[in-house]
């Protein structure tokens, strides 16, 4: 261990081993170095000899169906559950809701196709659905995804037969559709076997609510179509009172759903009406709706309602079964390139209905299946091709409006209650421990907080994941087929369609991001929630995302107006390269992307799709390299107000927040889909992914300064990398089997640091040279010039610093302190102009990069990474032996080693993004690989800035822009100045009395240099070991003469004693002249 002192901490963690880091890690690797002996088969490659392809040929074949497998041994556990858990409530209020919500506008939507080509009709939409509903529900992998007919597909089909009717003799329409959705199917089939749905990772919120915000357009412009094919095209026709009647509906049906609604979110009438509301409030104003036509003038005036047929029979007298395989065979080549395009169409809307299905605000827990539903998909649409049906697809905003129904709502916890009842004031007064100046930042017309705001609240707790509701909203697809029930949806007038498709279409555009932004920038800064995470964006960065969001929604609505409309989908499917290639390139910062644009799923459902960063620096899932391990460095999460000395770092006492410990936890949930995943491409191999196995990994965690912040913050992050399993429990002697507590919550070990006996994790705490080269960082030109530059700036902070100091050098703490209170206290965030906080935290970042960092790796300025540079390495080398159990290696931190690590390793120099404080949860990943082609290991450099950020991104490190860097190479990077143990330290810092220092002063005074003795090469050791054998043997003797085992002979010679013996006075006889020892 780091500390002499410390044998506990030493028995259970891997120890520093120092003077020998870099030669023990290198003879641990080297036999992975050389090739490997040829076998008699010749099976393993020989020197000099040319790689293959056949290896990667039969690793590519393995890969064939890799998603569809997985998807189904993922699910199938959940099979049984899925019906059982049906067993709720909010099964029937999901059903009603989502089947108006389906059928009616999927009628509607297929009006003008049903009135153009008079070869569909109400049956076959209904018969879609009711296929639709029936295969994903009992079939498939992801039951919440509603599938029905919608927009996109009756326009598609539209425009095909337009472009056949132009045909001197076109083709039979029925036949040619059959093949483009043969074609269709086919391209399904293949994206599902080859794992294309892994693209879908490269899905973010941008291309989601583009295309959202698209789909919500088309439904109210729909919704005037159906208003305005109603009028006659004389305007004396009788007919025009039922289309102003029509118009009255609509307003109706659109006017009392959203009453409904805005009761339901209102703190009027009981919870258990309002939830009432809520479920019922959009059928109950379409049943009163329609019934409104038949009253009084209005049905005197005839309002148009929906057209049916006859009872489960086709449109135009046909039979059910299309024989598209009788279609002349130049047909069939020309229904190719449609085929594509509805792929194309069905790979975006599909998959993005089903992850938005699924997105990141419900808390779902049963795991996703993205390549197998994709794979039905092409099943149910070939079924549409041979029955002459619109092919049905993932709907939105159906969708996510389903799982959504089916949320159960809980209250929050009362930690949080208890924190929400505290007044802003008194929050800034005990967060800090300092009274904040409150006159100073509050106008004195300001009106007085509401004390509702902070008023205990529901929150999603669970969803009731289950298959039931989208059978049952299918089978009562199937039930409207029968005679009596196609009278009664006869009944309905088209202007309560219209009505239906406004209040969707309104609905869909309210839940939207893009409608999130521009509502932020046309509203009252200071009635901006001060938790909108839009604050920390400058106004002119938004305006820019949002313009190219515009675009991209402008140019698909745009060409469905045109005759070019069946390329809509490609256009749509666009947005992806301009969200990876062109947005990254304009002027936003990491931080501002990151909040801007996030993942449209949580970690844990994307269990097949991994969240990757919106940067997609690399894509994991076509890495040939395995991972051997992984070295992980995390910072804690959010806390109270915590204060530093600016001199010398020394840390006073926080605590951490609900928040925090929330943050924690997801960064464990994140760690645990990417490396705990046996679906994802950096899977541990063999790592025991549900009850934690301790010799597998290492948890590390500073518990010196910031209280126990760090601490804590690691068992929550345990929580989500290790989550409660009822696999964990024990079977006693008397059969009972004890499942662990909260439903087999793990108890994971976690060595604690203590700063006072460990300088790894805390190296600059009580150095007496750091402190002299922070205090000559503040004195010098530079420092000078930024303190005048920033002077004015820094004066105008002081109304909103609580009485702190506001020099540059205190700008650590005047940063800390304001974040702190931005994101706790309403008051100061309401008041806090625009900009303050980002400039406050750019003078931060500087401040203290050149503090924490240098750019000679032996200086003093990177003590916080030269320290904690030894465990780093250590764990490397036990992830890279291959005797070594160990696989997983975390260390929680506070945020200064991340600086000087990123300026040692050169992260900085090839991504000067990264150059300040990392945002709370951050987390750096050394990944350990072994590249395919065998040879020396290599370390892979990955970095998360925090929740804000979806997953990890690749930065290049050491020189190397994108490569993985040789072990070796990282190795000497690192070794040559890494502090190993606590008499280097106590030399390197000029300490003669802290933290261990002073026991060592003491021991060198009487001869003991340290502890920690420096290697002994093989010549030394060999003269030490003679020394000892001689010595031992001169000891033995020495006993023998003492205990009389052994006598002492002398001899005269006989000339000298005239050959006269002596007597001893034992009476013992001995020559007296030559000396004889006996035995």
């Amino acid at each position: 261990m780091a500390s002499e002192t410390v044998s506990e901490i030493a028995e259970v963690s891997t120890a520093i081993r120092p003077n020998t880091t870099s030669n023990e890690l290198e003879k641990r690797h080297k036999k992975e170095q050389d090739p490997p002996e040829p076998s008699v088969a010749g099976s393993v490659q020989r020197k000099g000899e040319k790689i293959t392809k056949t290896p990667h040929l039969a690793s590519w074949r393995k890969r064939l169906g890799r998603g569809i497998i997985h998807d189904i041994r993922a699910r199938a556990p959940y099979y049984w559950s899925d019906w059982k858990d049906a067993w709720n409530y909010r099964v029937v209020p999901a059903t009603a809701l989502i089947f108006f919500a389906n059928v009616l506008p999927g009628i509607a939507f297929s009006l003008d196709l049903i009135e153009t080509t008079h070869l569909y009709g109400v049956s076959e939409v209904l018969l879609s659905s009711f296929m639709a509903a029936f295969i994903f529900s009992v079939l498939g992998a992801q039951p919440l995804t509603v599938a029905g007919v919608t927009g996109p597909i009756t326009v598609f089909n539209k425009i095909i037969y337009d472009i056949l009717e132009r045909e001197d003799s076109p083709p039979n329409y029925l036949h040619f559709i059959g093949w483009v959705y043969l074609w269709g199917a086919i391209f399904h089939w293949i994206t599902a076997i080859l794992n294309w749905c892994d693209f879908l990772k490269y899905v973010t919120l941008f291309s989601c609510d583009t295309f959202g915000f698209y789909v919500a357009w088309v439904y109210l412009q729909y919704g005037i179509q159906v208003l305005t094919r109603q009028f006659p095209s004389d305007p004396s026709s009788e007919s025009e009172q039922g289309a102003i009647v029509g118009i009255l509906l609509a307003l109706l049906m659109f006017g009392t759903s959203f009453v409904f609604n805005i009761f339901a979110s209102s703190p009027l009438f009981h919870r258990h009406v309002r939830r009432f509301l809520a479920d019922y409030g959009m059928p109950i104003s379409l049943v009163a709706s329609s019934a409104m036509a038949y009253w009084g003038r209005f049905n005197f005036a005839d309002p148009s309602t929906l057209p049916t047929g006859r009872a489960f029979q086709p449109a135009a007298d046909r039979e059910w079964l299309v024989r598209f395989w009788q279609l002349e065979g130049k047909w069939v080549g020309i229904a190719l390139p449609f085929g594509i395009i509805l792929w194309i169409l069905f790979f975006f809307d599909h998959n993005v209905s089903s992850l938005m299905a699924q997105g990141i605000e419900f808390p779902l827990r049963k795991p996703p299946g993205f390549h197998y539903d994709f794979f039905l998909l092409g099943v149910t649409t070939f079924i549409a091709g041979l029955l002459g049906l619109p092919a049905p697809n993932g709907l939105i905003p159906q969708a996510p409006i389903h799982t959504q129904s089916l949320v159960i709502m809980g209250r929050e916890s009362k930690s949080l209650e208890d924190e929400e009842a505290v007044s802003p004031i008194s929050r800034s007064q005990t967060v800090t421990g300092v009274e904040t100046n409150i006159g100073s930042i509050m106008s004195e017309d300001q009106p007085p907080v509401d004390p509702t705001m902070f008023d205990r609240h529901e929150i999603p707790v669970a969803v009731v994941e289950q298959r039931v509701s989208n059978l049952a909203q299918g089978s009562l697809c199937l039930v409207l087929l029968t005679g009596p029930f196609l009278h009664v949806l006869n009944l309905i007038p088209k202007g309560v369609l219209a009505g239906l498709f406004w209040y969707m279409g309104v609905e869909a555009l309210l839940a939207n991001g893009m409608t999130h932004k521009i509502k932020y920038l046309l509203q009252d800064k200071h009635l901006t929630s001060r938790r909108d995470p839009l604050r920390k964006v400058r106004k002119s960065r938004i305006w820019l995302f949002l313009a190219v969001q515009l675009i991209g929604f402008g140019a698909t609505f745009a060409i469905t107006q045109t005759i070019a409309a069946v390329g809509f989908p490609v256009i749509i499917m666009l947005l992806l390269p301009v969200r990876i290639l062109l947005v990254p390139r304009l002027p936003f910062t990491s931080e501002e992307l990151s909040i801007l644009d996030g993942p449209a799923a949580s970690p844990f459902r994307q269990n097949l799709i991994l969240k990757f960063p919106v940067k997609f620096a690399y894509d994991m899932s076509t890495d040939s390299s395995k991972l051997l391990g992984v070295v992980l460095l995390a910072r804690h999460g959010d806390r109270e107000g915590f204060y530093q000395d600016p001199k010398t770092y020394t840390p006073a006492n926080t605590a951490i927040t609900a928040l925090g410990s929330q943050q924690e936890y997801q960064l464990g949930q994140y760690l645990r889909t990417v490396y705990l995943n046996t679906s994802s491409p950096s899977y541990i191999p063999d790592f025991d992914v549900n009850v934690a196995n301790g010799k597998q990994f290492q948890i590390r965690a500073d518990a010196g300064g910031e209280g126990g912040v760090i601490f804590n913050s690691v068992i929550s992050m345990l929580q989500g990398l290790f989550p409660p399993t009822t696999q964990y429990n024990t079977t006693l002697a008397n059969g009972t089997t004890v499942v662990g507590p909260l439903s087999g919550y793990q108890s994971i070990p976690i060595e604690s640091v203590e700063s006072e006996e460990d300088i790894s994790l805390e190296g600059w705490v009580d150095c007496t040279t750091f402190t002299n080269n922070t205090q000559a960082f503040f004195k010098s030109d530079a420092f000078a010039q930024k303190a005048s530059e920033s002077a004015a700036f820094r004066e105008q902070l002081s109304p909103y610093l609580g009485g702190r100091s506001s020099t540059l050098e205190n700008m650590w703490n005047i940063f800390d302190f304001m974040n702190v209170q931005f994101i706790h206290n309403a008051t100061f965030a309401a008041n806090l102009p625009d900009g303050y906080l980002a400039q406050a935290r750019a003078l931060a970042n500087w401040h203290q990069f050149n503090i924490f960092s240098s750019s000679d790796s032996s200086s003093v300025g990177n003590i916080a990474g030269r320290t904690i540079s030894a465990p780093i390495l250590n764990a490397i080398a036990s992830i890279a032996d291959s005797e070594d159990t160990t696989k997983l290696v975390f260390q929680g931190i506070s945020y200064k080693p991340f600086l000087s690590l990123f300026k040692m390793t050169g992260v900085t120099e090839l991504n000067p993004q990264l150059a300040g404080i990392v945002n709370y949860a951050a987390a750096i990943a050394y990944e350990v690989r072994q590249p395919a082609a065998g040879g020396e290991p290599t370390i892979r450099f990955l970095f998360k800035n925090g929740t804000e950020e979806a997953g990890f991104t690749r930065y290049g490190f050491l020189g190397s822009s994108s490569d993985d860097v040789p072990l070796s190479t990282f190795i000497n990077s690192l070794a040559p100045n890494a502090v190993n143990d606590t008499a280097t330290w106590c030399s390197v810092c000029n300490n003669h009395e802290h933290r261990g220092c002073a026991a060592l002063t003491t021991a060198r005074t009487q001869g003991i240099e340290s502890v920690n003795l420096p290697a002994i090469g093989s010549v030394g050791a060999g003269f030490l070991g003679a020394g000892l054998t001689f010595a031992l043997s001169l000891a033995i003797v020495g006993a023998l003469l003492f205990f009389g085992c052994v006598r002492w002979d002398r001899k005269r010679s006989p000339k000298a004693t005239g050959g006269k013996r002596v007597s001893s006075p034992d009476n013992s006889f001995h020559d007296v002249e030559s000396q004889e020892t006996k035995f």
